[in-house]
């Protein structure tokens, strides 16, 4: 009887755990957020000049060079997720966040070789010229700096493209949402010098500039301050949206498999923590 019992008691065990649901845990987990690349799409209008071909083979290393906005990893983490939703035999590494906040164009060529070259990656993008401008709005525009600056921007396209990596320069950003501020007249300056050089060196280029200035003539008339922008330079998500658009076109993926891409929205900051008061 106790024999009966026990067998009985198998087959229910047994039961159970054929029937037993796959846990949400098994199952791959699908992506939460919004298409925030869709929206950027409507605000910039189509691509118009992307290569026709992804630039990108299984396993390519990306590696981002910058400045404070790059260092912030808001268009870096929404471009990862890209390609893990719509890309997912490439089997891509993390981008490398190569931006340190205050950099300019001749801070960035002193670091080449350690924080791209030595990273051995595939192919890079290069967003710099906000601080080379904004840090130096007090002071008349001086045509010096602007050489050097193109001076330096040259060199790392030289030292990429000898080392075997691809190039895609994004024009500065913006300097204040007033599309007539001083910073934005300036950084025109910068985006033509980026432009020519990108038709001397053979390497991509996107204008970003222009599809900022294109985003904010958008911008809703009951809005109050900064839209793309948490205080004029550094992004919102939507600020993001539009760098990260701009960076893949240049890669060559299509508008159609941004716009697809469920983007997480990002996590809270937390919030720092008061500096203790010095005492005398």
């Amino acid at each position: 009887m106790k024999r009966r019992i026990l067998s009985i008691a198998a087959l229910l065990a047994l039961a159970g755990i054929f029937a037993c649901p796959v846990l949400a845990a098994d199952a791959p987990a699908k992506p939460t957020g919004e298409k925030i690349y869709a929206k950027a799409i409507e605000l910039v209008g189509p691509s118009t000049n992307a290569p026709k071909e992804l630039l990108l083979k299984p396993g390519d290393q990306i590696v981002c060079m910058g400045d404070s906005i790059t260092a912030g990893g808001g268009y870096l983490r929404q471009m990862d997720a890209m390609f893990a939703q719509q890309y997912p035999d490439l089997k891509l590494p993390k981008i490398i966040n190569a931006g340190i906040s205050g950099h300019k164009a001749e801070n960035c060529i002193q670091r080449f070789d350690r924080d791209v070259l030595k990273k051995k990656p595939n192919l890079m993008t290069l967003n710099i010229g906000i601080n080379d401008v904004w840090h130096r709005l007090r002071k008349p525009h001086d045509p010096k700096i602007l050489a050097t600056y193109k001076e330096n921007v040259g060199k790392m396209v030289d030292q990429a493209h000898a080392a075997g990596i691809k190039v895609i320069l994004l024009a500065p950003t913006v300097i204040k949402e007033d599309l007539k501020a001083e910073g934005q007249k300036r950084l025109a300056l910068y985006v033509n010098a980026m432009r020519e050089l990108s038709v001397e060196k053979k390497c991509g280029f996107v204008d970003l500039h222009k599809m900022f200035l294109d985003a904010l003539a958008k911008k809703p008339a009951d809005m109050k301050g900064n839209w793309l922008t948490r205080d004029g330079v550094h992004m919102k998500p939507l600020g993001n949206a539009i760098m990260g658009l701009a960076a893949l076109r240049g890669m060559g993926v299509p508008d159609e498999k941004s716009a697809a891409t469920i983007i997480a929205p990002p996590k809270p900051r937390k919030p720092r923590k008061p500096r203790p008061k010095k005492t005398k």
